[in-house]
C-alpha cells in the first residue's frame, strides 16, 4: 500500500527519498520543489508533476514567506550587498548545444517569466524564484545527462546540474575563485 505522507522526487532520472509532506512544504519554501517537479508517493512508479497532487498543489499555492537560506553556488564577494530572496532578478540559463535542450524547453523557460533568448542555447529570463529554484523547474525536462547552468546576475549566485564529477569541480573552482 502506497503512503500518501512519503513523497519520492525525480531529478534527472534520480530519485530522492523519501519526503514527508512537511519536508516537501519546506522545500517549496525554499524554491526547491516547484509544480513541475516530478514526484511520486513512496514505492510509486507512476511519476507526476507535483502540482497534479491536490495536496501537494496546495502546499505550492500557498502564501508562505521565502526562507532566506541561500542555495546554489555564490561569487558574491564578502561585504557587497545582495538582493534579498523573492525580489525579482535576471537570470541567465545556458543549455547543451547538441542536444537542442534550449529549443525544445521554450515553454518551460518561458513559464518561468518574461524570457529572451540569446544565442541558440542560451536564455535570459526574469524572475523571482531562486536560482535552484529555476534549476528543479527545469531539470525535471531534460534528458538524462544533459547539463544545464544557471546564473543569478544579481545576487552573484549560480547552480549546475549533469555535469561530470571533473567538470563539477572545474566550475566551482573558477566560479568560485572570483569570491576571493
Amino acid at each position: 500500500m502506497l503512503s500518501t505522507d512519503n513523497w519520492c522526487l525525480k531529478v534527472a532520472e534520480r530519485i530522492y527519498g523519501p519526503y514527508t509532506t512537511k519536508q516537501l512544504e519546506a522545500f517549496a519554501a525554499e524554491g526547491r520543489l516547484s509544480p513541475q517537479s516530478m514526484i511520486a508517493p513512496a514505492g510509486g512508479k507512476v511519476w507526476r508533476p507535483a502540482n497534479q497532487y491536490p495536496i501537494i498543489a496546495e502546499l505550492l499555492s500557498a502564501d508562505k514567506p521565502k526562507s532566506t537560506k541561500s542555495f546554489g553556488r555564490s561569487n558574491t564577494p564578502a561585504g557587497q550587498d545582495t538582493l534579498r530572496d523573492g525580489a525579482i532578478s535576471n537570470f541567465v540559463i545556458i543549455f547543451d548545444v547538441l542536444s537542442g535542450a534550449a529549443t525544445r524547453l521554450e515553454h518551460i523557460v518561458r513559464n518561468i517569466g518574461p524570457a529572451f533568448r540569446l544565442t541558440e542555447n542560451v536564455w535570459t529570463v526574469m524572475s523571482e524564484q531562486s536560482v535552484t529554484g529555476i534549476k528543479n523547474t527545469i531539470a525535471p525536462h531534460l534528458h538524462v545527462r544533459e547539463p544545464v547552468f544557471v546564473i543569478d546576475t544579481k545576487r552573484g549566485r549560480s547552480d549546475w546540474q549533469n555535469f561530470t564529477p571533473e567538470m563539477h569541480s572545474k566550475l566551482t573552482k573558477s566560479w568560485l575563485k572570483q569570491a576571493a
